[in-house]
C-alpha cells in the first residue's frame, strides 16, 4: 500500500493532535516535529478542517485540535476521506478508458478482493487504537502536556 504524502502527513497530524489532547498544537509545532513543510501542512490542515476532523482557532492562543473522538472514527474511514480516489484505476472499476480486456480479466476480481481485505482490516481499528499503541510518540515528538485553559 502506498499513501500520498498528503495523506501520510494528515495521519501524522491526527496522531500528533490525539497525543497532544486538549492542549492542541500549532502548525509550526507539528511541522517541526515531523520535519515537514509548513506550507504543505497548512494545506493538510485546511483539508482536515474541511472534513471536520480537526478544528482551527485563530489568535494568540490559537492552533489546531481534534474535532472528533478518536474512538469513533476508523482508520479505514479516515483513509476513504483522505484518499477518495484510492481505488480509481481501470482494474478497480473506475472506467474502461483504454483497457481492452476490462471485465474479462481475472485481475480486476483479485484487486477488488484485496482492496476489500485491506479496508476490512483498516475498519477494525480506530484512531484511539493507534493512539493507545503509540505510547512513546509524545516523547519522540517532544509533546509536553499543557494545563487546560481556564
Amino acid at each position: 500500500m502506498r499513501l500520498t504524502t498528503h495523506s501520510d502527513l494528515a495521519f501524522r497530524t491526527l496522531i500528533f493532535l490525539g497525543v497532544a489532547g486538549e492542549r492542541g498544537a500549532t502548525i509550526p509545532e507539528i511541522s517541526s516535529a515531523f520535519g515537514a513543510s509548513e506550507h504543505h501542512l497548512r494545506k493538510v490542515a485546511f483539508e482536515l478542517v474541511k472534513l471536520e476532523l480537526i478544528r482551527a482557532t485563530r489568535g494568540r492562543n490559537g492552533g489546531l485540535a481534534l474535532n472528533i473522538s478518536p474512538a469513533q472514527v476508523t482508520i479505514g474511514e479516515l483513509l476513504r476521506k483522505l484518499e477518495p480516489e484510492f481505488a480509481e484505476s481501470e482494474c478497480l472499476g473506475a472506467g474502461q478508458k483504454g483497457c481492452v480486456i476490462f471485465g474479462a480479466c481475472g485481475l480486476q476480481r483479485v484487486f477488488n478482493e484485496s482492496l476489500g481485505a485491506l479496508f476490512g482490516v483498516l475498519d477494525r481499528y480506530t484512531l484511539a487504537d493507534v493512539l493507545d499503541s503509540s505510547r512513546g510518540v509524545a516523547v519522540r515528538l517532544g509533546i509536553e502536556p499543557r494545563p487546560p485553559l481556564m
